[in-house]
């Protein structure tokens, strides 16, 4: 990771993410033991970033099942239903009175897009769409399912 980009991580307060494939993997197989193991990992990274006095939350276009699941458990929030994701993210960034600048957005999809371009920092998976891949300011070395892990390990590094 780049020192310059490194240095950004420490001026992000709200850590958005999309979830099917991102927090998601790609060839995830939705079942009762598989979505509880994802709804402990993400219990686990939403008390790991407020730790660190962080946000994380979730955007997303689906209205599935997993996103009712995990929305019943207030891990983090959850903004769905909209192929519109900068204008859920902009909900977000005004109740919180924070700017873009403070933002940071991990997407794989063409609908990530605006949002990915409008954010401080954005990355985008391993195995993320080759059209996205070229707006991010970062392609992690992870895959879909395993990116929060290394986006962890970054503000971590950023905060030495």
């Amino acid at each position: 990771m780049k020192n310059e980009i490194l240095k950004n991580f420490s001026g992000i307060k709200l850590f958005l993410f999309d979830l099917e494939g991102c927090l998601i993997p790609k060839n995830f197989v939705h079942n009762d033991k598989s979505e509880d193991d994802l709804i402990d990992k993400l219990r686990f990274y939403c008390n790991e970033f407020r730790s660190l006095n962080l946000e994380l939350g979730i955007i997303t276009a689906s209205r599935s099942e997993i996103v009712n699941r995990l929305k019943s458990k207030n891990l983090c929030f959850i903004l769905d239903g909209s192929i519109n994701k900068l204008e859920l993210a902009n909900k977000i960034i005004n109740e919180k009175k924070i700017t873009y600048e403070e933002v940071f957005y991990l997407g794989d999809d063409l609908l990530d897009i605006p949002l990915l371009q409008k954010c401080k920092i954005s990355a985008c998976p391993f195995d993320g769409r080759r059209e996205v891949k070229r707006v991010v300011t970062f392609v992690t070395k992870s895959k879909s399912g395993f990116v929060i892990e290394e986006i962890l390990e970054y503000i971590k590094q950023s905060k030495k």
